[in-house]
């Protein structure tokens, strides 16, 4: 089977931005505690959100009192942005750009956050752009929901499933406990020594959109449509064993990976 290569998927999402918004879950309070805590931000702190997509991360932060500026390259994603953040009565600045060439001023955040985003970047040169805008003893903060199958049976059916129809996107794995990610953040200079965390939650949802989620997955929605039709009818079939219908609600359990480090002083 041919999955699209990474750099057709990482544009991929502009095509199905209300979906994106719809399924895929949002980070707990919890998260944006432990980087305000570890990179000491203030109540009214300068935030900026790359690769932002529909603002799951930028309007979270904004209803928290941060100022926020979301840059993502897709302008169907900051369509949604705009749309959701005028729903959720938040302020949000909006910029359509790359994480390696934001346009913004140097110097001028306390943090750089990237929520389910930092994989599609290219590491070094984004590393740099963010030791640029943000102010010294400022810093980073990327992190990555993820499934926990250790938690759930259902969970674990899904990745078994997963590996089963080859769509677990392995070419491009999520960096979260990975060392590379700390390296990168090592060899890109500018930051102090990063810090891993992980925080559990758990994300209510129906049966619906616990499928509605699995085609927001950027390995699925490129794959040929014959092994998309396949993978759903497999996908019904696991939810039936489990019990779950439609309508039937389940609670996921979720680990959200995250790497911190805080901006070396200039």
């Amino acid at each position: 089977m041919r999955i699209a290569p990474p750099s057709v998927r990482a544009r991929a999402f502009d095509a199905w931005a209300d979906e994106y918004e719809r399924y895929r879950p949002g980070y707990p309070a919890a998260l944006y505690d432990l980087i305000a805590d570890r990179l000491g931000l203030p109540a009214d702190a300068d935030v900026v959100d790359l690769g932002a997509g529909t603002g799951k991360v930028a309007r979270a932060a904004a209803a928290r009192g941060w100022h926020v500026t979301a840059v993502d390259p897709g302008a169907p994603m900051l369509a949604v942005l705009r749309e959701r953040a005028a729903a959720d009565e938040v302020a949000i600045d909006v910029v359509q750009a790359s994480a390696e060439e934001t346009g913004l001023p140097s110097g001028a955040f306390h943090a750089a956050l990237a929520g389910e985003a930092y994989h599609w970047f290219d590491a070094l040169a984004a590393l740099a752009e963010m030791a640029r805008i943000v102010r010294p003893g400022g810093g980073i903060a990327f992190f990555w929901n993820d499934v926990d199958s250790n938690r759930s049976a259902l969970v674990a059916g899904e990745r078994d499933l997963v590996a089963e129809y080859g769509i677990d996107g392995s070419d491009v794995r999520k960096p979260g406990p990975l060392p590379e990610t700390r390296d990168a953040i090592r060899s890109a200079g500018g930051y102090e020594e990063p810090e891993f965390h992980q925080v559990r939650h758990v994300v209510p949802m129906s049966g619906a959109e616990y499928l509605g989620l699995a085609y927001t997955k950027s390995h699925l929605r490129t794959a040929p449509v014959e092994l998309q039709e396949r993978y759903r009818g497999a996908f019904e079939a696991m939810l039936a064993r489990h019990g779950v219908g439609q309508d039937d609600r389940i609670e996921v359990p979720y680990v959200t990976d995250c790497w911190i480090a805080k901006r070396r002083d200039r």
